[in-house]
């Protein structure tokens, strides 16, 4: 049996079945502040990580052992 089987006609709490013009501008003016908030979070983030490249260095390398690894190979 389906959901669409059991669909009752009655209302459910905090779900409505029309809007009017108050509550649906309502939603779009919240919806326009919370992606401004969003983005201006994001700018900010953005601004304050760091850039210098000392945080980007990859670690040391050691040159001077021998490779102990395995290389893969895709070739058949």
């Amino acid at each position: 049996m389906s959901l669409a089987d059991k669909f009752e006609n009655n209302n459910e709490p905090g779900f409505t079945r029309s809007f009017d013009p108050e509550s649906a501008r309502r939603q779009f003016h919240m919806s326009i502040v919370l992606v401004a908030a969003m983005g201006l979070a994001a700018f900010v983030l953005g601004f304050l990580s760091p850039t210098t490249s000392s945080s980007l260095k990859s670690p040391p390398v050691a040159t001077d052992t021998p490779f102990t690894g395995r290389l893969v190979s895709i070739d058949r």
